[in-house]
């Protein structure tokens, strides 16, 4: 758990509820000690879908969203609300833990508003752990380190060594990398608009290397060759 608000907990980027079971907040915990092996971790995620807040409108301009508990949403029954029960036996029963304190928020109300601040360094719109999740994350990912390698390269900007930045401060040196990235992504815009057929016309290309070829027979000592007839 990262993080709290209503009684809504954040688990590895996702606001779950309250009483989502132990073992589905401490899957990947467990998972990287060992306890359990990855086709479990992958159930336990998938697991965790029914206790999913959801969005019941989209976020305004100021970044507020109003969210759903997972009862709410038609995807579990809680005792907290017996309006949702008996809706069949393949919804989830939600059944919260007695609290000397009472109820939280986000379980007596039927929504909840999260300001922009909560979570906001951890939270993240794609459920943790899904095909989804995985499938943008890596695409993302591999994009990232391709245009790392491509600023690193020695010829151009070489950016990774601090050589190329000689001047004191944070400051300065944020400004200096910030030309240099600047110059990585006008070089890769060109490369790209270099590689397309813009207004008919065919993509401009690298020209290539023109051989003048000698042929074989120049480099024979005269005399050991003789001149066949038919």
């Amino acid at each position: 758990m990262q993080a709290q608000f209503a009684g809504a907990e954040l688990v590895e980027g996702n606001w779950y509820c309250p009483s989502m079971p132990k073992p589905l907040k401490d899957a990947t915990k467990d998972l990287v000690t060992k306890k359990i092996d990855k086709q479990t971790w992958i159930n336990r995620i998938q697991q965790r879908t029914p206790y999913l807040f959801m969005p019941k409108q989209r976020a305004d301009a100021e970044g507020h969203r109003r969210m759903m508990c997972p009862a709410e949403a038609n995807r579990g029954q809680c005792s907290l609300k017996p309006y949702t029960l008996g809706r069949g036996i393949h919804l989830p029963l939600i059944d919260p833990e007695p609290s000397p304190v009472g109820s939280p928020t986000a379980c007596t109300q039927r929504t909840i508003t999260l300001p922009p601040e909560a979570g906001a360094q951890l939270w993240q719109p794609l459920q943790y752990g899904t095909a989804e999740r995985q499938r943008v994350y890596f695409r993302l990912r591999n994009a990232i380190e391709g245009m790392n390698g491509f600023s690193k390269d020695s010829l151009y900007e070489h950016l990774e060594p601090g050589g190329t930045r000689r001047i004191r401060g944070i400051a300065a040196q944020a400004i200096l990398l910030a030309f240099q990235l600047a110059h990585a992504n006008t070089r890769k815009l060109a490369t790209w608009a270099g590689s397309i057929a813009l207004h008919g016309n065919q993509p401009h290309r690298r020209p290539t290397r023109r051989r003048k070829t000698k042929p074989l027979g120049t480099w024979t000592p005269k005399g050991y060759l003789t001149e066949t007839t038919a």
